[in-house]
């Protein structure tokens, strides 16, 4: 089997969701280091509240942000992958996968089936 074509929005879509999840979870535990390191300053020890819940919102809304870019990013680089790949695949071919069903044995297409048989080795 070979794959000939992807979906560009389908392929751009689930770029973009990865891109967002990472793009959100990045600066939420950068800003958790962030905290950990304060509170084991003894300088902040008078202010460490109104530090941290400060950081927190602003932090959060970063997050927000830079998942939101990240989504843009992850989209636009998705929808062009995928573009380059229809486009590579037509000139010299898609990549070939073999695909089993659940007892392991190899499941192929009918077309595959009759080009193994017109050519022996």
């Amino acid at each position: 089997m070979e794959i000939k074509k992807i979906k560009k929005l389908s392929l751009a879509n689930i770029v973009a969701l990865f891109y967002a999840l990472f793009g959100f979870v990045v600066p939420l535990a950068a800003l958790v280091h962030a905290l950990v390191k304060v509170i084991y300053e003894k300088e902040t020890a008078g202010k460490l509240t109104s530090y941290i819940f400060i950081n927190l919102g602003v932090d959060f809304l970063i997050s927000l942000a830079v998942a939101v870019g990240a989504g843009i990013i992850g989209w636009l680089i998705g929808f062009i992958m995928a573009g380059f790949y229809n486009f590579l695949a037509r000139e010299i071919g898609g990549v070939k996968i073999e695909l089993a069903d659940e007892a392991g044995q190899a499941v192929s297409s009918k077309s595959e089936e009759k080009k193994q048989d017109s050519f022996k080795y």
